[in-house]
């Protein structure tokens, strides 16, 4: 992780949300790790061990993903 998203935390880049059939996700404007909505209306990153389930679409820009 880079030390500026170390220090201050990841920025979604919001000119860039998609929406993956359960929500939507960006990616972090300074290190490019992927990023959803939280139950706070706020955002974390994307873990896929946690919150990766069957019914969500990849993107296309990610390996292997849906066109």
């Amino acid at each position: 992780m880079p030390l500026l998203c170390a220090a201050l935390g990841h920025k979604p880049d919001k000119t860039r949300v998609w929406n993956d059939n359960v929500d939507f996700r960006a990616p972090c404007i300074r290190c490019g790790a992927p990023m959803i909505p939280d139950e706070r209306k706020s955002w974390r990153r994307y873990e896929q061990e946690t919150d990766g389930i069957s019914s969500r679409k990849q993107h296309r820009h990610d390996k292997g993903g849906d066109l």
